[in-house]
């Protein structure tokens, strides 16, 4: 690169030269001499326009020297115009003050200027016109003038016009000219500028294509995704937003990557990606928005304007990512960021005042969610008013969002430290901006009518007066009715709107029946509209994890609809498709994309065909950890996929017979799914408790005055903190919520064990009853018969909608000829304690084998072996240690001999698709592998024997919680006995789960009662011949008694958690309990 000094010095000797002699014979060369250096001082512009202001301005000085001496028809001048143009431009770029706008104004003016300067019809003349419009957009980007933004658009259309259809330019003119429609739209928000602005890209785009451009393709395809975005941020029509990222993740690696282009394009798919993360929570493009943004910055230097913008974009990507995983060094980061953005900018910069919200966010979000540092609150607050004080544009959503966070901060404040003067200025914040000409239009007044109604809640609750509770709950209507707000800030205002709609009928206290009607249908009418939006929150190319994530914030949805439903006077059928609806929403995707397709292929086999293509792309369990490219591509396979699923089955249901085609269940449908056996649906909400009774001719509501949420709540709290509590806890349960039930359908007579005509029911609990054992209620000890096991045969199932699919799976026969079983017996497991009688389980049910027509098969104990196998047995059982995952219970898993670094999870089970030839049985006996301990997800049925089932197979016996690894034996040797002697049926599954439970309640309460309490007891052992065996209580059962067990109960009592966590086991006479049965 020249010296900068050098080439000024070259132009300043001839210019003075033409200056003071103009007519010496000397003028010509020394104009050559100029000019020369002239182009060299441009060619060197670039690379010093983020660097020294002086070598800007000398070469602007000198410069401006040859163009006063260059004459009117000079060839020369009407580039040294251009060029100069551009260089007064650069340097309002580096100094950017107000001072200096006048660099702006005669950028301008020597682009005007030009255009005359060149002939026209010439390739000159349009670089001209480009130029002209670029400089005219330059100056409104800063002062928003719009006849700046208007004249761009005027004199591109002339370019427009003027060019050949074939010249090397034209598409560069048509993008111009694009960008130019496109400012206009976001000023004036008018759709038809969108729609001139989008065909004039797309042509842009056809044009360059036309001409073997690759990177003017990929150029105007930026143009093209951000007027997309643009138009999405105005009408929050999604199909906008994932067109935009599907040009830019095609095109953005078209671009050089040492070209400002590609910068900018990956810089606005990174902003894009986040804004969907936004909207939709798919933590997928959250981290993918971090890595584009991340690499951005990589490319650009520490001087670069741009570098600024960057750090906060990775900024407000970080805090998302805070807020989705809780790791408050993300909000350290972000702080950071944030503050390093500010100090590279200018007072006056157009994004200060953005910027100073945002870290004001940040510091408020840090507050919050841990560092409770009065100077974070403090600062958060000082710098948003700071930020809302500089503000003085028109620009209404930048006034939203000021007073988004100064409220949200000033209620964070009054929430920790009491002050109610904080509430009062928050609701006067967000009056000012809401009444003071917010459109109805802008996605922002959803977010801020819901912080109206939040701080006007709060102040309710602190002064009593209710017309700040009729306030609020008008406000929160108003943001449900803001169909461009994003889906979570919509829920969230409809169930706040039914919160208020009750509190307010508790504080009327009046048992006037119109009253409460009233009331209780406003609240059933908002939880309505919330559940009508919940799927919409889950679609199915989301993956699994990042769909709990967005369900966990709405728990017990559902359960509240269904109460409020039947307290506003609705049919039990109907609050009971609202309850379906708000349950099982994932494996609900999951039933639907493994559905058999026979009947539709029977009358439409390309439909199939298809069907079965797209839900493969949709059904693939694809991983998190992929890399951001193929992480991003999948991600947007998938998203094309579900657009494409949505349309064939518009198709399909458009045809006779086809019409509820993988819709929710009808209520004939859910009769259907308790066709051969009565389900019991029992719904748990702080609004009442229910049983819904559902069989073949009715659903039947039965009132449950003696359940409460609040009780279940606190036994399913005491069962774990002290599991010797289970006793009361089974009686609480007989007499709350089994017994009536049992009582309704005639099933409250006790039977002999060896009775042939046992009662079967389907039990559907809700909510936190998921973690309470109805099938062993009762008085246990009384003898009596006053208890479940005594009564009917039970089984689980997730939801009403998982027992119809099981009645509608292939049927194989099982009996019809020799079936593999997949033994596992982990006797050993790395890091875990020993399990002395899982060899022996396995060793029983190999000798079974025979009986039941079963090849048993011993695979290699890690999981791909596993996993390999199950696609071809009838029969799987597994004897080890299970875990459940408390923070993901996707991640719940068996442990194998590579648990430690491959453990068989959820997921794993899950992904598997075994619906053609689906399996009998799986049978995991070990602990808590039917078991979810994540209180917002307990709806979701995310466990391990429930994901066998969606797997395929058609039943599971799992456990609620930790066994007795001595006294699975026998549970596993009745159960395959019965098997053995009634046949591979349905029937003979709930039958052997039964009399196994039975046979040992029996003994080990007759044992209790006649005072052996935890000593050994006599059972009988694993092997055919009923060679008894000293089943142990809590004893060391593998003899080692060094105390070192690294906190293992099974260490110390023999059972099957794998998790490492001491938990205090129930008494030795309730071992019984755990087990369960989920199945068809």
């Amino acid at each position: 690169m020249e010296n900068i000094a050098e080439i000024v010095e070259a132009i300043r000797e001839p210019a003075e030269v033409l200056s003071q002699h103009p007519d010496d014979l000397g003028v010509k060369q020394a104009l050559e001499k100029a000019i020369n250096a002239a182009k060299r001082a441009f060619k060197q512009l670039p690379s010093v326009s983020m660097g020294s202001l002086q070598d800007v301005s000398l070469i602007i000085e000198w410069n401006e020297q040859v163009l006063s001496v260059v004459p009117e028809k000079h060839a020369f001048r009407a580039t040294l115009l251009g060029d100069l143009s551009y260089a007064y431009y650069q340097r309002f770029s580096i100094t950017g003050s107000d001072a200096n706008v006048n660099d702006l104004n005669r950028a301008v003016q020597l682009a005007e200027e030009d255009v005359p300067a060149t002939r026209p019809e010439t390739e000159q003349r349009m670089l001209a016109l480009v130029n002209l419009n670029q400089m005219l957009q330059n100056r409104y980007d800063y002062t928003r003038d719009k006849q700046d933004i208007n004249r761009a658009i005027s004199v591109g259309e002339d370019a427009a016009e003027r060019i050949p259809k074939d010249s090397r330019y034209t598409a560069l003119i048509l993008r111009r000219l694009a960008i130019s429609r496109g400012k206009l739209f976001e000023l004036t928000h008018n759709l038809d500028d969108a729609e001139r602005a989008l065909n004039t890209a797309e042509a842009a785009v056809k044009t360059a294509e036309s001409q073997g451009d690759g990177p003017g393709v990929a150029i105007g395809s930026n143009t093209v995704a951000r007027i997309l975005g643009r138009r999405f941020e105005q009408t929050a029509n999604i199909e906008d937003l994932d067109r935009a990222i599907d040009v830019l993740t095609a095109t953005v690696p078209l671009i050089p990557k040492n070209q400002i282009d590609y910068v900018v394009g990956t810089s606005y798919l990174a902003t894009l990606l986040g804004i969907r993360y936004e909207q939709q929570g798919d933590v997928d493009d959250l981290s993918a928005s971090i890595s584009y943004t991340k690499s951005v910055l990589q490319l650009i230097s520490n001087d670069d304007t741009e570098r600024p913008v960057q750090l906060f974009n990775l900024a407000n990507r970080l805090v998302g990512r805070a807020q989705y995983t809780g790791v408050l060094s993300d909000l350290d980061d972000a702080v950071d960021c944030g503050r390093q953005a500010l100090r590279l900018v200018r007072a006056n910069h157009p994004e200060r005042t953005n910027w100073l919200r945002g870290l004001s966010q940040f510091l408020g979000l840090r507050f919050s969610m841990g560092s409770k540092n009065p100077q974070d609150i403090q600062e958060a607050i000082d710098l948003s008013r700071q930020a809302a004080q500089k503000f003085e544009g028109d620009d209404m959503g930048m006034r939203a969002a000021l007073a988004n966070v100064l409220s949200n901060l000033l209620k964070e404040k009054y929430d920790q430290y009491g002050e109610a003067a904080n509430l009062d200025e928050a609701i006067d914040v967000l009056r000012e901006v809401i009444h003071g000409g917010l459109p109805e239009t802008l996605p922002e007044r959803g977010y801020l009518e819901l912080d109206l109604g939040d701080v006007l809640h709060a102040r309710f609750d602190h002064t009593g007066d209710v017309t700040d509770l009729e306030k609020s709950r008008e406000a929160f209507q108003r943001a449900w009715e803001s169909r461009i707000s994003p889906l979570t800030i919509r829920i969230r205002a409809a169930v706040r709107a039914a919160d208020v709609a009750k509190k307010q009928l508790e504080s009327h206290n009046s048992s006037d029946p119109s009253l409460l009607l009233q009331y209780w249908t406003e609240i059933s009418s908002d939880l309505d509209h919330a559940l009508g939006l919940l799927h919409a929150l889950s679609p199915r190319h989301m993956q699994n994890v990042n769909k709990q994530q967005m369900l966990k914030r709405f728990a017990g949805l559902g359960a509240n609809a269904a109460a409020a439903a039947l307290n506003a006077g609705k049919e039990a059928s109907y609050a009971l498709q609202q309850l379906e609806l708000g349950r099982g929403v994932i494996s609900g995707l999951v039933l639907d994309l493994r559905t058999d397709l026979s009947f539709l292929r029977e009358e439409h086999s390309e439909w199939a065909d298809e069907l079965s293509r797209l839900r493969s792309m949709l059904d693939s369990g694809h991983s998190a950890l992929l890399t951001t490219g193929s992480l991003e591509s999948g991600s947007q396979a998938r998203r094309r996929a579900e657009m494409d699923l949505e349309k064939l089955l518009t198709k399909i249901r458009s045809e006779k017979g086809f019409e509820r085609f993988l819709m929710p269940p009808t209520v004939e449908q859910l009769m259907e799914a308790a066709e051969t056996d009565p389900a019991v649906v029992l719904n748990v909400s702080s609004f009442r408790c229910d049983a819904f009774i559902v069989d073949k001719h009715r659903i039947k509501l039965l009132e449950l005055p003696l359940l409460s949420l609040e009780d279940i709540q606190s036994y399913a709290k005491g069962l774990k903190d002290r599991p010797d509590s289970l006793s009361s806890v089974l009686e609480w349960l007989w007499s709350s919520a089994v017994h009536p039930v049992l009582n309704e359908l005639g099933f409250d007579r006790p039977l002999p064990l060896d009775e042939d005509s046992w009662p079967h029911i389907w039990w559907i609990p809700v909510g936190p009853l998921n973690s309470l054992p109805l099938h062993a209620a009762g008085y246990h000890n009384k003898h009596s018969g006053e208890t479940a096991l005594d009564c009917v045969m039970s089984s689980y199932s997730s939801s009403l909608k998982s027992l119809l699919a099981g009645r509608r799976q292939k049927i194989q026969q099982y009996d019809s000829g020799p079936i593999n079983a997949l033994l596992v017996s982990m006797k050993s497991t790395p890091s875990r304690s020993p399990l002395r009688y899982a060899e022996p389980e396995v060793a029983m049910l190999e000798k079974l084998c025979p009986a039941l027509n079963a090849t048993p098969i011993r695979p290699v104990q890690d999981k791909v072996s596993v996993l390999e196998q199950l696609g071809s047995c009838d029969i799987f059982h597994f004897a080890g240690h299970g875990t459940s995952n408390s923070s993901d219970p996707s991640q719940s898993a068996l442990l194998l001999r590579d648990w430690e670094k491959s453990p068989l999870t959820v997921e794993d089970l899950r992904n598997e698709k075994l619906q053609e030839k689906p399996p009998f049985l799986a049978y995991l006996s070990a602990c808590s592998t039917g078991a979810n301990e994540v209180l917002g997800l307990v709806d979701e049925g995310i466990h391990l024997g429930y994901a066998c089932q969606l797997a395929g197979f058609r039943h599971v016996v799992g456990t609620l919680w930790t066994v007795s690894d001595p006294f699975c034996v026998n549970v596993a040797r009745k159960f395959y006995e019965t098997i053995r002697s009634e046949g591979k049926t349905d029937a003979a599954v709930h039958r052997g789960l039964h009399l196994a439970l039975g046979e040992l309640r029996d003994v080990q309460v007759g044992a209790t009662t006649r005072g052996s309490g935890n000593g050994a007891i006599d059972a009988a052992g694993p092997d055919d011949e009923g060679e008894g065996i000293a089943i142990l209580g809590r004893e060391n059962v593998d003899g080692n008694d060094d105390g070192n067990d690294g906190g293992r109960t099974a260490q110390s009592s023999g059972s099957r958690k794998g998790d490492g966590v001491d938990d205090e086991e129930p008494s030795m006479n309730s071992l019984w309990v755990p087990f369960v049965h989920f199945g068809a």
